[in-house]
């Protein structure tokens, strides 16, 4: 999988002798805040307060605070807030930090088929008062950073491992298996990456079944499952989230602001704007209007 595709994402640890990236993310308003994307590290969400719907493969999950949520390896996701006051904290974690020099059976029988993706786990983890306390402990460690908190880090993020591994295994691949999902994944990245620089053109299903190789009805399914919207809804959602930047920075009137984001008509711009944002283009820009 290139890494220079649009929606792979890629971020180097902030300390590359400690490969655990821990950061907080807080969104004051409604919609998407995080466009469909992948990663080849497992990472993990932990909800504070507010609630999201959450796209993972072809799961939708609507999450609330103090749920825990794992995005597996090469698992496309993307997620909508719900809410006005949606908080909570990523967990990056690079699995080699635990392996170590001397190979042993714990390396062998779970670590390894860990850190090559051969191992997922569900999506969701709520009520349980173990993973929560783990959680906020890797939190407070990680942000007081006192003497020994590597340590302290490791031993949870370890404890978090096991938890998942007795409880929350969703599935166990082959590596065959494993190649064939990666393929999948690549099939669609191409068609998100040409999204992605042409949302403000007129995009057609043929041109993107084309861009494929299969048929219309197959392209359609297919990104169906990996995305959770159809074509239309996943451009719109694109088009409104630069509509929005445009209400805020711009003093184009509305009319403009359509036509500039990929939209024919602006009744029809507006009626969109309205059924997703849940309020009409003017009063969204009286909302964050800074000029």
């Amino acid at each position: 999988m290139e890494r220079n595709n649009q929606n792979y994402f890629y971020k180097k640890m902030p300390d590359k002798n400690f490969v655990v990236d821990i950061f907080k993310k807080s969104h004051n308003t409604k919609g998407t805040v995080m466009n469909a994307h992948w990663h080849e590290h497992l990472q993990f969400f932990y909800f504070i307060k507010g609630n999201a719907l959450l796209r993972c493969d072809s799961k939708e999950i609507q999450v609330c605070a103090k749920d825990f949520i794992v995005i597996n390896s090469n698992e496309l996701h993307y997620m909508k807030s719900l809410c006005n006051n949606l908080t909570y904290y990523v967990f990056r974690i690079d699995l080699s930090f635990l392996f170590s020099n001397q190979a042993d059976s714990c390396q062998t029988k779970f670590m390894t088929p860990l850190a090559n993706n051969l191992i997922s786990f569900k999506n969701l983890v709520r009520n349980n008062t173990k993973i929560e306390k783990c959680s906020e402990s890797i939190i407070k460690e990680y942000f007081s950073k006192k003497i020994g908190f590597e340590l302290a880090i490791k031993s949870y993020v370890l404890r978090l491992i096991v938890i998942l591994l007795r409880n929350y295994i969703e599935k166990i691949y082959t590596k065959k298996q494993f190649d064939f999902k990666v393929t999948k994944l690549k099939q669609i990245d191409n068609i998100l990456k040409y999204i992605q620089s042409n949302f403000t053109k007129k995009i057609t299903i043929n041109e993107l079944a084309n861009l494929a190789h299969i048929s219309n009805y197959h392209f359609c399914r297919l990104f169906k499952q990996s995305t959770g919207k159809t074509v239309i809804e996943y451009i719109n959602d694109l088009r409104l989230k630069k509509a929005i930047l445009l209400l805020k920075d711009s003093t184009l009137n509305i009319t403009e602001i359509a036509l500039s984001c990929g939209f024919n008509d602006a009744n029809y711009f507006s009626r969109v704007f309205k059924n997703n944002i849940k309020m009409s283009p003017s009063q969204k820009r009286s909302e964050v209007r800074v000029f």
